[in-house]
């Protein structure tokens, strides 16, 4: 078609072409909020994972910890220092990646506004200039120092090189969907291919959360190798040597009361058929080969049991004698006392989440108590001697009564709802760091099946679990036309919306509840955004 004549057509026509330019370069709001709230998510598990590592870092200094296993600590805390300090060297150097992108997107001030939309800062700063060889982008310098941070942390120990290829690190070259694209990118060497694919006409704010990415793929390194460091100074070896123990069931006892001692080889093997003696009196071995000796506290006072234990030593045939002694008190009882063993409230989480409590100081020993409900209490279950567990259904205040057989005490201590779980994560083949947000494959995160959450790190309860009530998912982007949205209380109620995710869609998840197996009701403070590529 030959171009028009008149100066005036010809000039509407070229502002035609520039407008269609322009609409076509711009990026929707939908998408660039999808971005921002992948890029706050993975800030929010980057600082979490950090908290973690500061924790683990700190356990290696416990006097616990250092009286029972100095030497492991003096091996494994340099290498787990070694690791933060590789992982926060590259963590930083990532940091001002993403500074330095702001600025190109025309931020004045820390802090201050940038274009989230830019599409070529990204390009500017982190892909190769094919005419330009000389200028050496970002997205090389990148992808080496990843490669590096890889090869310095197996320099580390031999046994933590064989857990570097499973770190979450990764710099393999995704393929794209884009024949013509791709054809350009199969042309360029490695660290040209990866800096293209990720950062070739991403907006700043994409830009941004592919950073965060590789930080929180750096963090998640880092907490899992100084995890497996602390777990080499925490874990007990088993020894072919033979050790002899003996231990009283308590240190203080009252009159009344029963003393136990226990005697035997720390290998408990009775194949070595040890000869033991208390006090001079032979001791019958049980079935592990321990020896347990019993007798009733009298007289209040300080007393010593002298244990000696004679063996045959498997690896030299020599006949061996060894003895130690063990130390208690027999004191007279002042009277009841109860001790909340978890906390100083009780739960109600039913046997799902029973409230360990101790009773102790009874005239006539742990055989004598006697535990009667008043109000509150759903039962009340034995453990041991002088050991019990509370069952609480319902919120408000549990009141019972201890009797000794001499005296009764009342006692009221307050019950709470247990507490909101951890953030919600998308379960199914996902593993929990992958749940909280982020990229992820499109047809991976169709599979998955709904939300899962955990009780807080802080409590025991073992049998409580949580289930979603009710959220809501926002499907946006690729495949959509704007924002559609759907309540369900698992992924089945929103199979329409989830079958035409393709790559490029969003999900936002949000207006999160679970219920717990007692029935309480936890409303999460929380949106999980992933981008489907």
């Amino acid at each position: 078609m030959s171009l028009p004549k008149e100066p005036r057509q010809k000039m509407i026509n070229i502002m035609y072409l520039v407008l269609t330019a322009i609409l076509a370069l711009n990026v929707s709001s939908e998408i660039l909020n999808a971005f921002r709230t992948i890029e706050e998510s993975f800030v929010r598990s980057n600082s979490g994972l950090e908290s973690r590592t500061t924790k683990l870092i700190n356990a290696f200094d416990e006097p616990s910890i250092i009286k029972q296993f100095g030497d492991k600590v003096a091996k494994w805390k340099p290498k787990a220092e070694e690791v933060k300090k590789l992982s926060e060297a590259l963590y930083v150097q990532i940091e001002s990646y993403k500074a330095e992108i702001k600025k190109e997107s025309g931020q004045k001030t820390p802090g201050g506004e940038f274009k989230e939309d830019d599409l070529e800062a990204a390009t500017r700063m982190f892909v190769a200039d094919e005419k330009n060889e000389k200028v050496k982008a970002k997205g090389e310098e990148l992808y080496n120092a990843l490669i590096k941070y890889k090869q310095d942390l197996g320099k580390i120990d031999p046994e933590i090189e064989k857990l570097v290829p499973s770190l979450p690190v990764n710099v393999s070259v995704p393929k794209l969907q884009n024949k013509d694209n791709q054809a350009i990118v199969d042309r360029m060497t490695p660290p040209n291919q990866w800096s293209y694919v990720y950062f070739h006409m991403t907006p700043t704010i994409a830009g941004l959360a592919i950073l965060s990415k590789f930080q929180n793929d750096i963090r998640n390194s880092e907490t899992q190798l100084i995890e497996y460091c602390y777990s080499k100074v925490t874990s007990v070896e088993l020894s072919t040597s033979l050790a002899a123990f003996a231990n009283a069931s308590s240190t203080m006892v009252m009159a009344g009361d029963e003393l136990v001692i226990t005697a035997g080889l720390g290998a408990y093997n009775k194949d070595t058929k040890p000869n033991i003696t208390v006090d001079g009196a032979s001791v019958q071995l049980n079935a592990d080969g321990q020896g347990v000796y019993k007798t009733i506290a009298s007289t209040p006072g300080d007393f010593t049991k002298k244990v000696n234990i004679s063996y045959k030593d498997p690896s030299s045939g020599e006949q061996k004698t060894t003895s130690t002694e063990v130390k208690y008190k027999v004191g007279i009882p002042t009277g009841i006392n109860v001790s909340a063993d978890a906390t100083r409230y009780f739960y109600a989480g039913g046997t799902a989440a029973p409230n360990p409590i101790t009773i102790s100081g009874a005239v006539g020993g742990a055989g004598a108590i006697n535990i009667t409900p008043v109000s509150g209490i759903a039962s009340v279950v034995k453990t041991g001697a002088g050991t019990y567990n509370i069952i609480c259904n319902t919120p408000g205040m549990a009141v019972f009564n201890v009797a000794d057989g001499k005296s009764t005490q009342k006692l009221t201590i307050k019950v709470k709802a247990l507490p909101d779980p951890q953030n919600a994560y998308v379960y199914g083949s996902f593993d929990p760091n992958v749940g909280i947000g982020g990229q992820v494959i499109a047809n991976e995160f169709k599979l998955q099946t709904g939300l899962r959450a955990v009780l807080p790190n802080d409590f025991e309860f073992k049998g409580v679990t949580y289930k979603p009530k009710s959220f809501t998912m926002r499907f946006s982007g690729k495949g959509f036309n704007g924002t559609e949205t759907v309540s369900c209380s698992s992924f089945a109620g929103a199979s329409a919306l989830l079958n035409k995710c393709v790559q490029g869609s969003t999900v936002q998840i949000m207006d999160i509840v679970m219920e717990d197996n007692v029935s309480g009701e936890h409303k999460l403070k929380q949106t999980i955004g992933f981008y489907l590529k």
